[in-house]
């Protein structure tokens, strides 16, 4: 029996392709110039009929076990862990961290209190010395008041003769 045969019996081109030896690309060309290629949907019913594709479950409700959810949450927690950057860039251009006890802070602060080994007071803040807010290495990294850092960007502003003014908001334009 040749390809045509075959597939005119009922059989899938991955079932031609085993019996002939003819790789399933080469089959679906032929039988799609000689005009008798099924559609996807014909071939999906002849697969249901044939019991070869699970559709007996379709539109039908399933219940998930307590069991069969846990599985799927260890699942995915595992392939985060294999896959998943663990840091972004946020919208400000800082990095921060996705995943983890640390999950939403951003990275320069986490280092800074690992070097000073507690937390950051409300009126303290992190300066890239640098400017560069990508570098989040130690020794790029200075702690200072917020006021103390604002007044910093100025007198760099007016020295590098950058000077901005507030718009009618009051905000740094």
């Amino acid at each position: 029996m040749d390809e045509f045969e075959l597939y005119l019996s009922g059989m899938s081109i991955p079932e031609v392709s085993d019996i002939t030896g003819i790789s399933r690309s080469t089959i679906r060309s032929r039988l799609n110039n000689a005009g008798i290629l099924r559609s996807r949907a014909e071939g999906v019913r002849a697969a249901a009929e044939k019991g070869k594709l699970g559709l007996g479950n379709k539109g039908k409700k399933r219940v998930f076990t307590d069991q069969w959810k846990e599985n799927i949450s260890k699942g995915k927690l595992e392939h985060g862990k294999i896959n998943a950057l663990s840091v972004r860039v946020n919208k400000s251009g800082y990095m921060e961290f996705t995943r983890g006890d640390n999950k939403g802070r951003l990275v320069h602060c986490v280092v800074i209190e690992s070097r000073l080994g507690r937390k950051l007071y409300k009126d303290e803040c992190v300066h890239h010395i640098d400017r560069d807010k990508l570098n989040n290495q130690d020794s790029n990294l200075a702690l200072m008041t917020i006021s103390g850092h604002a007044r910093l960007h100025r007198y760099e502003d007016k020295i590098s003769n950058n000077l901005r003014e507030r718009n009618q908001n009051g905000t740094w334009s």
